[in-house]
C-alpha cells in the first residue's frame, strides 16, 4: 500500500517523538499488523505477499528481542531471560510458519504478542513505573 507523504511525514514523527516504552508498542503493534495481514495473504493464497509480511514481522521480533537491556540479560535477571527466550520461540514459530504455510503459529504468536502488547500499553502509559516506587526497566532499546 502507497502511504501518502503526510502520513509517512506523521509516522516519523510519531517515532522520533515516542519514548521508549512507546517504541516498544509500535513494535508490537507492528508485528501484530503483519502477522493478521500474513494470514490473510495465506488464505487468498498470495504466497510472495505472504512471505513478505512474515519476514517483516521477524525482523520485528527480532528488534525486540534486541531492545532487551543486555546488562540486565548478563547478570541473570530473569524476566530479561524469559523475554528473549520468548522472543526466539516468536520468532522460531513464525520461520516455520513461513516455510510450511501454516496458520497455526502465526496464530499462536499474534495471541502471546498481543498479551504482551497489552501490559507494554500500560508501562508505557505510566512511564514505566509501578505504584510502590520500585520500577526498574526491564527493557531498554539500544541505539
Amino acid at each position: 500500500m502507497n502511504r501518502s507523504p503526510q502520513y509517512r511525514q506523521y509516522n516519523a514523527v510519531q517515532i522520533k517523538t515516542a519514548n521508549k516504552g512507546q517504541l516498544i508498542v509500535l513494535l508490537y503493534q507492528g508485528a501484530l499488523k503483519n502477522m493478521k495481514k500474513a494470514l490473510l495473504q495465506l488464505e487468498a493464497k498470495d504466497m510472495e505477499g505472504k512471505g513478505n509480511s512474515l519476514i517483516k514481522a521477524q525482523d520485528i521480533v527480532l528488534e525486540l528481542m534486541y531492545a532487551l537491556d543486555q546488562g540486565m540479560l548478563d547478570e541473570g535477571n530473569e524476566l530479561a531471560a524469559n523475554l528473549q527466550r520468548l522472543y526466539l520461540y516468536c520468532y522460531r514459530q513464525l520461520v516455520q510458519a513461513n516455510l510450511k504455510m501454516d496458520p497455526k503459529p502465526i496464530g499462536e504468536v499474534i495471541e502471546l504478542l498481543a498479551n504482551l502488547l497489552e501490559a507494554w500499553v500500560q508501562v508505557a502509559a505510566g512511564g514505566g513505573q509501578d505504584d510502590g516506587g520500585s520500577a526498574r526497566s526491564t527493557v531498554a532499546l539500544t541505539g
